[in-house]
């Protein structure tokens, strides 16, 4: 069964582009955990005071039993990243590297 995966656009104009690329990590994140229940990606970027567009950031909420992961694209100094599609990236691998991490967790309680 495929989770929907649901896009928030905040401060950005909805593209087919990045549409697309949000829907293929939703995918993918399925492919890594099949008992996912929900996948939500918010896309946003800030707006500075000139109105020009700053920099973009990615949250991605996904529900899988029994644990809710809330990964995003935040640099290490707390900073956006330049490019939509560089944030999404930086997302997905967080969110990735959770999912990771709850599979060995079950592994381990599964083996004891």
């Amino acid at each position: 069964m495929t989770t929907p995966v649901t896009l928030t656009f905040r401060h950005i104009p909805r593209s087919g582009g990045l549409e697309s690329i949000a829907r293929d990590i939703g995918s993918r994140l399925q492919r890594l955990n099949e008992r996912m229940t929900g996948c939500h990606i918010v896309l946003e970027s800030s707006n500075d005071a000139s109105g020009e567009r700053g920099r973009y950031v990615v949250k991605i909420h996904l529900s899988v039993p029994g644990a809710q992961i809330h990964a995003e694209s935040a640099q290490p100094s707390g900073e956006g990243h330049r490019e939509p599609r560089s944030a999404l990236h930086a997302a997905y691998e967080n969110a990735k590297r959770q999912l990771e991490k709850l599979r060995r967790l079950h592994a381990r309680n599964a083996a004891s």
